[in-house]
């Protein structure tokens, strides 16, 4: 320092070129200074937020194991299920963290066309929706699975199926499924559409298609949540089944754009929020483990035998349907020797169309049997409920027993118990044919037979006698007085004297005679 207070004017003038080169030479270190820290800036800012949100895979993921299939899906289920569940008021805040520009801290990254946009620029909240604002993006759309934006249903605001998405876009995508398109969309014009699905731009297939898998994972209809689930072809929105499509082809996708840096990061940030992570980020095989059999089927070799039905696969019309005893023309399938659509294996009756079921195995078949529950019935044929086996009439709809047996259905036998008997034609209790008077329900017997039943005849055991008009113990036929009751007792007893006066008159005469 104190040197530089020594020289003179012309000693600094005369060294400007010293000076010249020292400055040339800062100002280079500077400019390589500044390029490092902003190229490092933009290749490993995420780099080091993933740095600082790390987490142990192998404590995370432990209970994997060698699992696949439907295993590993439930138990990725298992692992993920349990998160902290934001509201749908705060995703607009938590996509602002999740899916901000790492080169513009002020901007998010719209998913689809990945266009940087104003964190503000938001339509949904209050904000005039314009032709360049962002709004909530359902990767998986509500509709499929009807589970809304409650935080009781869970997947409404799960951060892994939201993306900030422009406005315009997000309508135009809807909810379509997921699969190749072919009419480009007039602002997102790397995306296409057609009247049943959305494909998104090449860099975000991969996104989309990890967002959907996590959520098939995720869902699987506990409690209020949704069951998603993901399947080839097209779907329908439903409240009762949550199915997009098309698996097979986001399964494409999930390979042809792998994992980016910006997908990690975005993942480390929602485990700091929500505690679960999108395991399909993570391990990119999983996706091949649980959906691999399904979308990569292994060729068939010529010699082997699936359906073990003796049938090599090459030549097995089908090679899973085991076909082993059933199968005349060794097709590899299951006959169908009446063609009721019925194979032989499971039809009871294989020669008879109609037939293939006898629930009750009594040798007649569920469709014909009245009765296919009771072995000992199956025709009614007058069809009074009651089958013929058991129906002692089974022409007559109005009767099915006869308890005397004397042919005479209870139904109409006014003496179900009695064979002997079975009307009562004057209703007096007394069967016809022991009734004498079967049409007079004050009569019934006729003991002395004189036509006269017993209950009016005033001498039943007097075929001769029927009335005592003058109740004097004398039939009418016998009385000459019938309805004078004295005059009959003296007439009777005049008849007495005379009687009497003439058998002494007949002993006398015995007498007389004898002593002559």
């Amino acid at each position: 320092m104190g040197i530089i207070y020594c020289l003179k004017p012309s000693r600094i003038f005369m060294n400007g070129k010293y000076i010249t080169t020292i400055v040339v030479t800062l100002l280079l270190l500077l400019n390589i200074f500044v390029y490092s820290f902003f190229q490092e800036s933009d290749e490993n800012l995420q780099q080091k937020s993933i740095v600082f949100n790390s987490y142990n895979y192998e404590i995370y993921y432990e209970s994997t194991g060698l699992l696949s299939d439907e295993q590993l899906h439930n138990q990725l289920y298992e692992i993920i299920r349990n998160h902290t569940v934001v509201s749908y008021n705060s995703v607009w805040e938590h996509l602002r963290e999740v899916d901000e520009d790492p080169m513009n801290n002020a901007n998010v990254i719209l998913f689809y066309m990945q266009r940087s946009q104003s964190e503000n620029d938001t339509c949904g909240d209050g904000n005039e929706c314009t032709g360049q604002s962002w709004n909530r993006e359902h990767v998986w759309p509500k509709s499929h699975g009807n589970f809304g934006t409650s935080m009781t249903k869970v997947a409404g605001t799960d951060l892994h199926s939201l993306r900030p998405v422009d406005n315009t876009v997000n309508s135009a995508r809807s909810n379509k499924d997921f699969g190749n398109a072919t009419n480009p969309h007039w602002e997102c014009t790397e995306c296409d559409s057609s009247a049943d699905f959305w494909e998104p731009s090449d860099m975000t297939k991969g996104d989309a298609a990890r967002s959907v898998f996590y959520m098939d994972v995720r869902y699987n209809g506990f409690g209020n949540e949704p069951d998603l689930t993901l399947v080839n072809g097209t779907t329908e929105t439903s409240s009762e089944y949550g199915f997009l499509g098309d698996l097979c082809t986001l399964y494409d996708w999930h390979f042809t754009d792998p994992v980016s840096t910006f997908e990690i990061n975005r993942n480390n940030e929602i485990y700091t929020i929500q505690g679960n992570r999108n395991p399909f980020v993570d391990n990119e095989s999983f996706v091949r483990e649980i959906w691999g059999d399904i979308c990569e089927p292994q060729p068939v070799e010529d010699d082997s035998d699936l359906d073990n039905d003796g049938i090599v696969d090459s030549i097995d019309l089908c090679p899973e349907e085991d076909s082993t005893g059933y199968d005349g023309n060794y097709d590899g399938c299951l006959d169908d020797t009446d063609s009721d659509g019925v194979t032989d294996n499971v039809d009871i009756f294989p020669n008879n169309s109609s037939e293939w079921i006898d629930t009750d195995s009594d040798g007649v078949g569920d469709n014909s049997d009245v009765f296919p529950n009771n072995s000992s019935e199956w025709i009614d044929t007058d069809s009074d409920g009651v089958g013929d086996n058991s129906d002692m009439f089974p022409l007559d709809s109005s009767e099915t027993l006869d308890s005397d047996l004397d042919g005479v259905g209870d139904n109409s036998d006014v003496f179900p118990n009695f064979p002997y008997e079975w009307i009562d034609s004057d209703s007096d209790g007394v069967g016809d044919n022991s009734d004498v008077f079967p049409n007079n329900s004050l009569e019934w017997i006729d003991t002395d037979s004189d036509g006269v039943g017993d209950n009016s005849d005033a001498f039943p055991l007097d075929p001769l006698e029927s009335i005592d008009s003058d109740s004097d113990g004398v039939g009418d036929n016998s009385d000459s007085f019938p309805f004078d009751t004295k005059r009959y007792e003296v007439e009777n007893s005049d008849n007495v004297t005379l009687l009497s006066v003439f058998v002494i008159i007949l002993i006398t005469f015995v007498i007389f005679r004898s002593k002559l």
